[in-house]
């Protein structure tokens, strides 16, 4: 069974997540499987879904030649698809619809990202019937704030190719 179908059996993202997590299934593994389905630049990366769950979402990957830009430090837009990742995941978990896209992400790049691995996390601070707000953060091995989010995300309540 596909992703897909898993999802429309569940009607929502939001009741996905929820039974996944009341029959004690690894939620982590689960999006992680989905998401580097869904993505060569995901598995590239090396992400490790480490958190899912209640509005939140924490993400893990390595520092590599892959994500490096010149000067010996992860590129600016790795960062950001690290932060639309983790939020969006963050919103995936409240999402009463079957799907979502980001409407905007303004990202603050406050420290160069060097030392990895690098943590991201995305946390939903507002949801409204269509309208997601998430604000994220990425940092470094030593704990150091190096990024920065804020973004919004529209959810679609059902399956825009049958719409």
């Amino acid at each position: 069974m596909s992703f897909d179908e898993i999802l429309e059996r569940a009607g929502s993202f939001k009741n996905l997540f929820a039974a996944s997590k009341r029959a004690g299934l690894g939620v982590e593994a689960a999006v992680q499987k989905a998401m580097a389905m869904d993505s060569e630049l995901f598995r590239t990366i090396g992400y490790e879904v480490v958190k899912v769950g209640g509005g939140r979402a924490e993400l893990r990957f390595p520092f590599s030649k892959e994500v490096a830009r010149r000067g010996g430090m992860v590129h600016g837009g790795i960062s950001m698809y690290s932060l639309d990742n983790a939020c969006g995941i963050a919103v995936m978990t409240i999402n009463p619809g079957v799907d979502q896209v980001t409407i905007e992400l303004k990202v603050n790049f406050l420290e160069p990202l060097s030392k990895g691995p690098f943590t991201v996390r995305g946390k939903v601070i507002r949801a409204g019937g269509k309208v997601a707000t998430a604000e994220g953060e990425v940092k470094d091995a030593d704990g150091t704030l190096c990024a920065k989010s804020l973004g919004t995300w529209y959810m679609i309540k059902k399956d825009a190719s049958r719409a």
